[in-house]
């Protein structure tokens, strides 16, 4: 049979132990409790702060929407007042500066599309004025064609053995509010340096000029020969 005492003090140490136990599992649960509620407040602390964020960022909004409207006022005064001096409503002269900065663009994509489609092109560079140089057995000829320019703006200028020319076109056509989509004639002053074969009377030389074409003539310079006799 059990002794009595002995079961007295198995059930003692049965009530200490779930006394203890319990105590933990008030601790634990005291614990738990401390860490939700700390948990609560940092995310009540963070739910304000996403609340002040959301507030500065609408105030930003409206001060930039607040910007914005009053540029457009001010876009929309100005557009009145300039549609208003050139006698036009407001939508015409929007649609005629649509029109204007199109055709400004058009242009400027041609041109860089000619400019590209040039560049990969081998070109001849073209001297001006243009010039032939014929020669006979006692003469040298340079014709030169300069159209556009008038006698006195052409200038000559001969050594023994070279021959300059210099000729002022007139200056680029003044057209408003035009820009050259192609540009192929001279304008302003234009110069070109011929070399001769042979050494040339410079005294005598001779100039015309007429239907745009400039003609020089030059004799050539020709050395007296001394005849020298054969000995036997």
């Amino acid at each position: 049979m059990v002794d009595k005492d002995e079961m007295k003090d198995k059930m003692g140490e049965i009530k200490e132990g779930a006394s203890e136990k319990k105590e933990d599992i008030q601790e634990k649960a005291g614990e738990v409790k401390e860490g939700i509620s700390g948990k609560k407040e940092d995310m009540s602390k963070n739910i304000e702060e996403i609340k002040e964020g959301v507030s500065e960022k609408k105030e930003d909004i409206q001060d930039k929407a607040g910007e914005v409207k009053e540029e457009v006022e001010e876009q929309k005064e100005k557009l009145e007042k300039e549609s208003e001096e050139e006698g036009r409503n407001p939508a015409e002269k929007v649609l005629t500066d649509i029109l204007k900065g199109f055709k400004q663009r058009t242009g400027e994509i041609n041109e860089a599309i000619s400019d590209n489609t040039e560049s990969k092109t081998p070109k001849k560079v073209i001297k001006n004025p243009l010039v032939d140089v014929l020669e006979t057995n006692d003469t040298i000829i340079v014709i030169a064609d300069i159209p556009g320019v008038k006698k006195d703006d052409v200038d000559i200028g001969i050594s023994k053995n070279t021959v300059e020319i210099t000729a002022m076109f007139k200056e680029d056509p003044e057209v408003e509010d035009a820009k050259f989509t192609q540009k192929e004639r001279s304008y302003g002053k234009t110069h070109r340096s011929i070399k001769l074969s042979t050494e040339i009377k410079v005294k005598e030389a001779k100039a015309k000029y007429g239907n745009c074409t400039l003609t020089i003539t030059l004799p050539k310079l020709v050395e007296d020969l001394t005849k020298v006799n054969i000995d036997e």
